[in-house]
């Protein structure tokens, strides 16, 4: 069948912030482990799992952003949990230098993800 739509009917395609976001999360969280600025790593890790939930919701391969916000800040919790054990001698490893500062700031921005889904969910 024809379209018989005019081009004001038809909705017009638009550009998505998600993949500007996620490479400035990405790139913030590298500039503050490589500079040792805590806040900048932690935020960026923040601003990328995020903005992975919004970049998949968006594209309709999740229901909702939090869930995988969620998953991310779980992640994050679990894998810097493992490097700070690692690094602050709960195992009995050498040569895990640097990795300390690396594990907190996973666990922080962890912890951030988490309260910050869990504030969104509970606020609607």
């Amino acid at each position: 069948m024809a379209d018989h739509s005019s081009a004001n009917d038809r909705e017009r395609p638009t550009a998505s912030p998600w993949p500007v976001l996620i490479a400035l999360g990405l790139a913030g969280s590298e500039i503050g482990i490589i500079l040792d600025l805590f806040p900048v790593a932690v935020g960026g890790l923040v601003l990328f799992a995020g903005s992975v939930g919004g970049i998949l919701a968006e594209s309709d391969h999740a229901s909702s952003p939090l869930p995988v916000a969620a998953g991310f800040g779980v992640l994050f919790v679990l894998v810097g949990g493992v490097l700070y054990a690692l690094a602050t001698g709960a195992f009995s490893t050498d040569g895990f230098a640097g990795l300390a500062t690396r594990g907190l700031v996973l666990v922080v921005a962890g912890v951030i993800t988490l309260v910050g889904t869990a504030l969104v969910r509970y606020r609607r």
